[in-house]
């Protein structure tokens, strides 16, 4: 198959920073829904589209490309969509000047929806001749849901935040993604729910606001999956790219809490040093915390060429997991060496 290479993310986050002191929820609440100091909360005003176009102005910029030209596909993946039917992405192509030939909204596979859409993405480049994909995910439930007056005093409203990451796929060896591997599991798919107090549906007109609907036996389950969907996978993804776990040099996962970051560590026997945790600050930011949090490693110089950089997770109640190793800057470290 066609090399393809991860070049780089970048991100938006909206200005609203909302403290814990924001919610009304019991100090009985499990560690599942702790953890977190703030996050932020899209305005009413705000939209998913212009978050995307800062952050790949952002990108374009560090990258030294062109964005109406250096772009032959786009992908979005947004919690909470502008629109419920068109999806951002053909107003992306648009505001970037751009006229790709692919431009999909993909709507599922959630958190883990990052390592998704860079198996569509190889996937279009291996039978086309595009070389290059924005892929965006956009988290905007938190401000749009969760922060809803009827909804503070839910346990879960306090874990979600708003943001979003970009990522440049190009078709060649620079970074080169060695491995990715997907799964679906539907026997979990109607494990989170969207619920309301009078029992409507989410479409239908209403007083209240809905919410996301975790009980405490499905909030058992979904903990007790999740500790073993993601690290299962991420073994999948180093043997499929002929390392061990012992060759990560750095974990880039969702951010769902705390105590699943530990599990994930523990299980791949990964140091705290080489997991990339943003949580506190920005909480779980859904399908954009992979972005997100592989740009703060970058930017920090937590990775350095020649790096096995791990990335995965899980989405929604564990109906999709997925994984995938890049060599990051093999070429550059393969020069100097």
């Amino acid at each position: 198959m066609k090399p393809i290479s991860l070049i780089a993310t970048a991100s938006s986050m909206p200005a609203h920073v909302v403290a814990n002191d924001h919610f009304d929820i019991a100090s009985t609440t499990g560690p599942m829904f702790k953890g977190t100091k703030e996050r932020r909360h899209m305005q009413h005003d705000e939209r998913s589209a212009d978050m995307i176009m800062d952050a790949t102005e952002k990108l374009c910029d560090r990258l030294n490309i062109d964005g109406s030209k250096d772009i032959d596909i786009i992908l979005t993946n947004v919690s909470l969509p502008d629109l419920p039917f068109t999806g951002c992405g053909a107003e992306i192509a648009h505001r970037l000047g751009a006229n790709p030939r692919w431009v999909l909204d993909v709507h599922n596979t959630g958190c883990v929806s990052f390592v998704f859409m860079m198996e569509l993405a190889r996937s279009l480049m291996a039978t086309s001749n595009a070389k290059s994909a924005l892929i965006c995910n956009v988290q905007t439930a938190a401000g749009r849901i969760f922060g809803q007056k009827s909804n503070l005093k839910e346990a879960q409203s306090a874990v979600p935040g708003d943001g979003c990451g970009v990522g440049y796929l190009v078709a060649n060896d620079e970074s080169p993604v060695q491995s990715i591997i997907t799964r679906t599991f539907g026997e979990f798919a109607c494990d989170m729910q969207i619920s309301t107090p009078d029992e409507r549906k989410w479409w239908q007109p209403g007083e209240t606001s809905f919410k996301i609907d975790f009980s405490r036996r499905k909030v058992g389950s979904i903990v007790r999956r999740a500790n073993t969907l993601v690290p299962n996978i991420i073994n999948e993804a180093c043997e499929q790219a002929s390392i061990t776990k012992n060759d990560i040099d750095l974990l880039v996962t969702n951010q769902p809490n705390p105590v699943f970051l530990r599990n994930w560590r523990e299980a791949l026997e990964v140091p705290e040093t080489k997991h990339i945790d943003t949580f506190a600050e920005y909480g779980n930011l859904f399908g954009a915390a992979i972005p997100v949090s592989f740009e703060r490693a970058v930017m920090q110089r937590q990775v350095k060429p020649g790096s096995k950089v791990i990335l995965g997770g899980f989405s929604h109640a564990g109906d999709y997991a997925a994984a995938a190793v890049v060599d990051w800057q093999a070429r550059s470290a393969s020069t100097k060496n």
